[in-house]
């Protein structure tokens, strides 16, 4: 009997029998972040039959591939022995193109806009006069993402020498011979910088370009991520409306291709989204000086949080606090501490949506996996070994997320 996606995460464990077939069934990355240091994203165009494409995935790319069962175990081995190394985690895609390369019939896809693609705004989302807010048409892309993508091939290791990547990049090519190209690999890396909250000269802290923490408010799905939430946090379990966790169903669909039990799958999207560091500190100061603020306040009140992970909605400065555990309507629902367009308001919005109700709201949430893409700049505080300062260096952020519903979620945030 298929597993009750709508049940709550704490009711949903790892090591539940009942659980087994969909997490041993389910690829990695989905329900819980990868968590490799590096990752290699391949994209590819497929030239060959779909016969030997096919069997190129049965046999070369599906016994690579790492399930939610598997991650989850070397999860816990890393919790019991720091020094363990789980070695290379492999994730496949498929687009709506890639399913009909493969003659599987893409319209068993409920999703529109999956079907759809990026490629095809034909909804007139992208037409919308009333706001300036638009993606770039196609012809403007970076052009290796104009042509015809089939599948992406994720590859993602720790090693800082990145020789494990590289060997994979090259067999991929190798087997891909008369099947396919590999159009294009984007390359992130995960930024760290030392954890101001904590003595220990080892402790670094996951950010992004703009050098702000990394990685809070991700919807938690099972029992045991929720439970270790709680050792972390400061507070009571349950004391406040804001909830960290989510039902299976706010990023699980059921497979089409298959009848088999507990199989499911999720919608993902990848987007590359490039950071001008220099134009944003820019714009900060602009602000800062409008309101009669510091910078690292004006700033806060743009992303939501200061750069150490504190909430503007709590703090008027930086405390070192990476409180996740508040509303949004107990503390400020005008806007008058948190902005209403600060960027964790307005894709997370804590009970603040007109219209509707908090359950209906929390519906709309994505699970993001992105990751880092270019040298960081010095300022930001990372290893001056990785970091430049060289003008035009290109960076930003390899944005990538799942959700249940493309049209529900992603594009409703977007």
């Amino acid at each position: 009997m298929p597993v009750d996606l709508s049940k709550p995460a704490e009711q949903v464990s790892v090591d539940a029998a009942a659980y087994q077939p969909l997490f041993q069934n389910l690829q990695g990355n989905i329900l819980k972040a990868h968590g490799r240091d590096r990752a290699w994203h391949l994209f590819l165009n497929f030239t060959g039959t779909p016969a030997n494409v096919r069997k190129w995935i049965r046999e070369q790319v599906a016994p690579k591939l790492t399930t939610a069962a598997a991650q989850h175990e070397q999860a816990r081995q890393k919790r019991a022995n720091p020094a363990f190394d789980g070695g290379m985690i492999t994730l496949f895609f498929l687009s709506a193109a890639g399913y009909r390369f493969l003659g599987l019939d893409p319209n068993k896809l409920l999703s529109q806009p999956f079907r759809r693609g990026m490629k095809d705004r034909s909804d007139g989302l992208s037409e919308i006069s009333s706001t300036n807010n638009k993606d770039p048409r196609k012809e403007q892309w970076q052009s290796e993402f104009q042509q015809e993508i089939h599948a992406l091939l994720v590859l993602g290791d720790d090693h800082p020498q990145e020789a494990n990547l590289q060997a994979a990049l090259t067999a991929t090519q190798s087997q891909l011979s008369g099947l396919g190209t590999i159009v294009v690999t984007e390359k992130g890396r995960v930024l760290r910088r030392p954890n101001a909250d904590t003595p220990d000269p080892t402790d670094f802290e996951p950010i992004e370009h703009f050098g702000y923490f990394d990685g809070i408010s991700q919807p938690l799905f099972t029992k045991e991520d929720v439970d270790k939430y709680y050792e972390k946090k400061i507070g009571t379990r349950g004391a406040s409306a804001w909830k960290p966790h989510a039902s299976l169903d706010l990023v699980l669909v059921d497979d089409p291709f298959t009848e088999a039990a507990d199989a499911y799958g999720s919608y993902f999207v990848f987007r590359k989204l490039g950071q001008d560091l220099a134009t944003f500190e820019q714009r900060v100061a602009t602000c800062a000086a409008a309101i009669g603020a510091q910078p690292d306040l004006a700033g806060a009140m743009v992303v939501g949080r200061f750069k150490d992970g504190t909430p503007v909605v709590k703090h008027d400065q930086p405390v070192v606090e990476y409180d996740n555990d508040f509303m949004f309507d107990e503390l400020d629902e005008d806007g008058f501490a948190c902005p209403r367009h600060a960027h964790i308001r307005k894709v997370n919005p804590r009970g603040t949506t007109p219209m509707t109700s908090l359950e209906e709201e929390r519906k709309r949430r994505i699970v993001r996996r992105g990751i880092p893409y270019g040298r960081p700049h010095p300022s930001i505080g990372c290893d001056p070994a990785i970091s430049t300062n060289a003008p035009g260096e290109a960076r930003g952020l390899l944005f990538m997320c799942y959700q249940a519903s493309i049209k529900k979620q992603f594009e409703f945030i977007q």
